[in-house]
This record gives structure tokens, C-alpha cells and sequence, in this order.
């Protein structure tokens, strides 16, 4: 038996309009299916938690569907599989699977080969792919006030534009193993678990899900000019030799800002803080992956 979780709303109705070809797909083969729609935030978390402890959950949805549906399955013996329909997509960029294919990420869970990857966690929150503080959490809380037209990455570079206008470095303490690496006015800090956030930027290019190591990523104090430039350096992962770019690697993460501020886990966001208690739970997650 294998159970779906959809989020219709991801990818601005993209999962909802491909749940008949999942469902064909399983018709086809003659394997069972129990799908579960979710209706509003956290949903899924709950219902998985409910699924025999060796269930396969496959998550047709985006990224924050993912989270949820991985909060359940860490650390035991349940395997999830993705069937990337968001609007980033982080996530199955890190595996390997690609985004507008679905028919390859179906071929994903015929296969059923099984990978062991890490999770990490925020102040005893899970997160699957990515946790940052700054001007990406900034961009994904303004992201929701986008022009309904705009799709995608259209969509995420109006909103970037936009949040410059009030761009502003607040001063954080980052801690990494215990020891003080980072101190001053930060643009982001980003604790990647995957290369990619945010749909096309690669803020830890050479981030593995399976290294049992966080690549954390601190861009120092930059102005509107610098950000703007420094924007394309990102999309292509080029930007680790920039002056103010600072790459670390470690397993527990510990930020202290000088004001609250919020953070976002693979875009959603979360309550502003002051402190952020970032930890790294290596091997902790089954899910199918490419071969």
C-alpha cells in the first residue's frame, strides 16, 4: 500500500491538476493507493503520524509539504517519496528529481530504491531542506503580496526587488560548534541541507543530504548595490569567493541576533526570534531517489 498526501494549493493549483496522472499511474500498475488532500497548514503532519510505522507517504506538492510530511517520518521507518508540484522544488533538486517531469518521478517510486539522508532541526522544528534568517526569510514572508500573474521564479524575483526597498543588516552572533565564527551586521545567514533555495538559487552548491554536515552561509554587511549584484552570483553558485560571503560547515548551529527576526523553513515561515538553535540529525530519513 502506498499513501499520497497532495496539497492541491502548491505550485498555484500545478499539484492539484496532477494528481489524475498519479492516480492513473497506480491504476495502471494495479498497486493501491489511499490519498489524503490536505486543507490548511500542519494537516499532513498529523495524518501521517497515523500511518503504519513502515507506510511509503508520497508527497505530491511543494516544499512546505514536504516538511510536514517529514516531520513524521524522521527517525523511523517510514520512506518517503517526492513528486515534486510546488513552486520551488528545492528539494527534489537535490535528489536528482526532476520538477516538470512527472512521469521520471513516477519512475522514482517504481524503482523503489531507498537512500538515508540527513534532517535538520530549528529550536525543535524539523526542516528537509533549508532554515535561513534575513533577506530570504524577508522575501519569503513578502512572497504572498506578489501579482497573482506572475508564476514561479517571476513571482520570487518581483518580490526580491520589492524587499530591497527596505533592506537593512542586523547585527547576529553565529556560533558553529561551539565556536564563534560570524559576528556583526548580516544580510542572511542560511543553514542548507540541499544546494538550492528559494527555486533557483544555489546557496550551498556543494551541499550533499547525506554528508552528516550543514553547509551554513553567512553574507556579511551588503548594501542595495551589492545584493543586486551579488543576486545573479547566487542563481549560478558563484558567489563563495565574494569578500562578504562566508561558507561553513558543522552540525550545530546557534544565531544570535540583536532584534527579533523571522525565519523560514523551505519558505514557510516562522515566528521572529532572536535566537535560532539549529541542529543536524544525520541519517535520520528514508526516501526513495534516483538510482
Amino acid at each position: 500500500m502506498h499513501y499520497l498526501v497532495v496539497n492541491p494549493v502548491a505550485g498555484r493549483g500545478r499539484a492539484r491538476l496532477s494528481y489524475k496522472t498519479v492516480q492513473a499511474f497506480f491504476e495502471n500498475k494495479g498497486w493501491p493507493l489511499s490519498t489524503f488532500f490536505t486543507k490548511h497548514p500542519k494537516q499532513a503532519t498529523g495524518y501521517v503520524k497515523g500511518l503504519p510505522h513502515n507506510a511509503t507517504v508520497l508527497v505530491l506538492g511543494g516544499d512546505g509539504t514536504l516538511n510536514e510530511v517529514a516531520a513524521a517520518c524522521v527517525n523511523t521507518e517510514r520512506v518517503l517519496g517526492v513528486l515534486p508540484a510546488g513552486s520551488g522544488d528545492d528539494f527534489a533538486y537535490a535528489l536528482g528529481i526532476p520538477r516538470n517531469n512527472l512521469a521520471a518521478a513516477l519512475e522514482v517510486v517504481e524503482r523503489n530504491a531507498t537512500r538515508i539522508i540527513d534532517m535538520g532541526s530549528v529550536n525543535g522544528q524539523t526542516f528537509i531542506n533549508a532554515f535561513g534568517v534575513g533577506f530570504d526569510a524577508d522575501v519569503a514572508y513578502n512572497l504572498s503580496d506578489a501579482p497573482t500573474f506572475l508564476k514561479h521564479k517571476a513571482a520570487y524575483y518581483y518580490t526580491l526587488l520589492t524587499t530591497l526597498r527596505g533592506l537593512k543588516c542586523s547585527p547576529v552572533t553565529v556560533m558553529v560548534d561551539g565556536a564563534a565564527v560570524y559576528q556583526g551586521p548580516a544580510l542572511l545567514v542560511a543553514c542548507q541541507n540541499g544546494p538550492r533555495t528559494g527555486s533557483s538559487f544555489l546557496f550551498a552548491p556543494e551541499a550533499q543530504l547525506d554528508d552528516g554536515l550543514l553547509d551554513i552561509v553567512v553574507a556579511g554587511s551588503l548594501n542595495r548595490l551589492e545584493t543586486v549584484a551579488l543576486v545573479p552570483q547566487v542563481a549560478k553558485g558563484k558567489h563563495l569567493n565574494h569578500p562578504k560571503v562566508l561558507v561553513f560547515k558543522g552540525r550545530d548551529v546557534r544565531l544570535e541576533w540583536t532584534r527579533p527576526k523571522p525565519g523560514h523553513m523551505e519558505g514557510e515561515l516562522l515566528v521572529p526570534n532572536t535566537n535560532f538553535n539549529i541542529c543536524l540529525q544525520a541519517q535520520s530519513l528514508r526516501i526513495l531517489a534516483p538510482t
